[in-house]
């Protein structure tokens, strides 16, 4: 009866925690929170626009986002033989889920929400959707730290 019991335990247990992800390719369990997985330098690799590559077209471009609720976004590209960039500061915020963040820039008066796909120590997936035009905007940034 004993090994029985402990047995259902088991198995409930490794349903509950694979099955509760919050983000749809995020992992079902870390010991790590959200906040510490996402506060890092991270470097853009993929680019899709409406499920379309794009990642050659855009420059080389990195964000980093800090503990104290402050990021960073900075791009370089070469035009006409010149090196040309852009910055962006700002602060961003979690939704109350925990599934999207918000990225509100110095001086704007409204944030923009992107939804997180996925959310790892080294890899950060997230999506935009402009309602307006109707286009969906993914970026996969990953990181070496």
């Amino acid at each position: 009866m004993r090994l029985k019991t402990v047995f259902f335990v088991a198995i409930a247990s490794f349903l509950v925690l694979t099955s509760c992800s919050i983000n749809p390719d995020g992992p079902g369990f870390s010991l790590r929170t959200k906040t510490n997985r996402l506060v890092n330098d991270w470097k853009l690799t993929s680019y899709l626009i409406n499920g379309v590559e794009f990642v050659e077209a855009v420059p080389e471009l990195k964000m980093v986002i800090e503990k104290d609720g402050t990021y960073s976004h900075y791009a370089t590209e070469l035009v006409i033989n010149q090196l040309q960039s852009q910055f962006e500061h700002g602060t961003w915020e979690f939704n109350g889920e925990k599934t999207s963040m918000f990225l509100l820039v110095d001086g704007a008066d409204l944030p923009v929400e992107y939804l997180i796909r996925e959310l790892r120590a080294n890899k950060l997936v997230i999506q935009y959707y402009n309602k307006v035009t109707n286009v969906t905007y993914i970026y996969t940034y990953t990181t070496d730290k």
